[in-house]
């Protein structure tokens, strides 16, 4: 602490700069940045005298009654976003005079001065200006790219970068900034400009069917079915002239989802499933007894008699809950017949074989324990974990757990002691191995990703597949502490909104808000953009809570419980007692 005659004489000195100009102001033209200089060695004493507080009430107090003091803006307005308070009237109003007043060099200053402490859209967004009006191009796309990292509504100058990239060449950059642009538009309900982007994305980025889907639903969401049925539209007939018939057939299930009674999808499914099993022996027999293209039995149903049916062909796999994995030796009419291993030769009806047998894959884990020899099998699976974990959650519906994995393993293939080595491995692909990625519906069910998964996408699954708020909120510090975390993506926004939805809406402060408020503090402070219309008062929050000591016992966080202790030590009079 500096000496105690010192720290009122510097206030003392801000007093009488603030009454000098008071009575003898300076027109706005004579001002430069030399005199927001010196005031910078103002706020530089201050902090070394720690009189950060001081100082910002003495000039706050100044200008209550002269609104328009330049002193007094600068100093309390810089001295608040030392201490990053959220509240940024005072910079605003300072850099609103300047250019009302035509000073682009000031203001370029003070919007610089500004972002020192962080990002800020208001600071962003001003400089932008001036460099658009002072046609620095490159400095304005410079700008422009911040800004769209911090206002994730703006989704003009989103696409206005995109479409600089695509000019350049750069498609990568292109289709990122395209994809923000796209979310954007679709929070605003802006129909024309999401299918503009949505052609542009199908043209540069056709393989990547996940964002497609996870965007469809948003705008069904959004904004209606009909429109989301029209982009899958769109979807259909890209993967069709590239002959992606199992994407394209998956795509036109979810438009008979939207609307079963749609003919045109109907004939499309239908035709494609003829160009896909153009080489089975049954195929137009089984559209005929599935009724697939009449139009009188629901689509759904027929579907799944269908793809039942075509799965019975010639050296397609089979499963008995009694005799096992066989394999279909011919399929003649109405006729099956089946090799499995005690029971060769046998013969059953077509409609006994779909109720009574599932279909596996060649590379099913049944099927490879089947027909594998067990030395081989055993190598193969302890030596190449990722081919073992992709085959075996493939071989239940894409969807499986650890504890599945284990019983398809232990003890037929690997021992104890060999798997609790190879488990550890398993787990650590599982979590961090693109091409895994996780159910959204339930945190332990793991799937295998045709397109590998970004380490963002994964714990946004979890975040979604999660149940617990606790975990929910370790789920968004791993998000914002992967290296170059997009902040500004779709994933982040949904899960930071699900927190400041607690401190929107609440009748009573339970530790669900208390954990919101604290957690949203903590990423304010990292990330003070995130601040942006979010007023909070700990205090004020900490009134509204009942019992303290129950709801810090029931915050199940180590550094939550921290941290709510600290702000009672910072805010609340009388905490040694609590």
């Amino acid at each position: 602490m500096s000496d105690t005659n010192e720290s009122p004489a510097l206030l003392k000195k801000v007093q009488e700069m603030l009454n000098e100009e008071k009575w003898t102001r300076a027109a706005l033209s004579n001002y430069s940045t030399t005199q927001f200089k010196e005031l910078d060695n103002v706020l530089k004493e201050a902090k070394e005298a720690r009189l950060f507080d001081e100082l910002r009430q003495l000039c706050e107090d100044h200008l209550v009654h002269t609104k328009t003091s330049i002193i007094g803006l600068y100093l309390a307005g810089m001295a608040s976003l030392s201490r990053q308070i959220i509240d940024d009237t005072a910079l605003v109003n300072l850099v609103t005079i300047f250019a009302d007043n035509k000073k682009s060099n000031i203001v370029k200053y003070l919007c610089e001065r500004i972002l020192d402490y962080g990002e800020s859209k208001f600071a962003l967004r001003t400089l932008g200006d001036c460099y658009r009006a002072d046609n620095e191009e490159d400095a304005l796309y410079g700008i422009w790219e911040r800004l769209v990292k911090v206002d994730y509504e703006e989704a003009d100058l989103a696409k206005a970068l995109a479409e600089r990239y695509e000019k350049q060449g750069n498609i990568e950059s292109a289709v990122d900034y395209y994809k923000k642009a796209l979310h954007r538009y679709i929070g605003k309900q802006l129909f024309s400009n999401i299918k503009e982007i949505w052609e542009k994305l199908l043209e540069y980025c056709p393989e990547d069917i996940d964002f497609f889907l996870h965007v469809e639903k948003r705008i069904a969401k959004t904004i209606s079915d009909d429109k989301a049925v029209l982009l899958l539209r769109d979807v259909y007939d890209s993967r069709l002239k590239r002959n992606e018939l199992d994407t394209a057939i998956t795509v036109l299930k979810i438009i008979l989802d939207y609307d079963d009674d749609d003919k045109q999808a109907r004939r499309d499914i239908t035709e494609c499933y003829r160009k896909k099993y153009a080489g089975h022996s049954q195929l137009e027999e089984y559209i005929r007894v599935s009724n697939l293209s009449q139009n009188w039995r629901n689509v759904h149903e027929a579907i799944i008699d269908f793809e039942k049916h075509i799965a019975f062909d010639k050296g397609s796999y089979v499963f008995h809950r009694t005799w096992g994995v066989g394999r279909i030796a011919s399929v003649q009419g109405d006729e099956i017949v089946i090799d499995f291993a005690k029971k060769r030769n046998h013969s059953m009806s077509l409609k006994m074989a779909v109720d009574a047998l599932a279909i596996l894959s060649k590379n099913h884990i049944w099927v490879l324990k089947a027909t594998w020899k067990k030395e081989k099998l055993h190598d193969k699976i302890k030596n190449d974990h990722i081919w073992a974990l992709q085959n075996i959650i493939r071989s239940f519906g894409n969807s499986c757990d650890i504890k599945r994995i284990k019983a398809e393993l232990v003890p037929s293939v690997l021992s104890a002691a060999e798997w609790t080595t190879w488990s550890v491995k398993a787990r650590d692909s599982l979590k961090m191995d693109p091409s895994f990625g996780l159910s959204t519906e339930n945190v332990d069910l793991y799937t295998v990703r045709d397109r590998p998964v970004s380490m963002e996408e994964k714990l946004y699954s979890e975040f979604k597949a999660d149940r617990n708020f606790f975990d929910r909120a370790q789920t968004i510090r791993d998000f914002t502490s992967q290296k170059n975390a997009e902040l500004d993506s779709d994933y982040f926004a949904e899960m930071f909104g699900y927190f400041t939805a607690y401190l929107k809406s609440y009748s009573q402060v339970d530790e669900f808000v208390v954990a919101s408020y604290l957690l949203v503090k903590e990423l304010i402070g990292r990330y003070p953009h995130l601040g942006a219309g979010i007023k909070m008062d700990f205090l004020e929050l900490y009134e509204g809570i009942e019992s303290p000591i129950d709801l810090f016992l029931n915050l199940k966080d180590s550094k939550l419980k921290e941290e709510f202790l600290r702000q009672i030590k910072l805010f609340v009079p009388g905490w040694t007692e609590i």
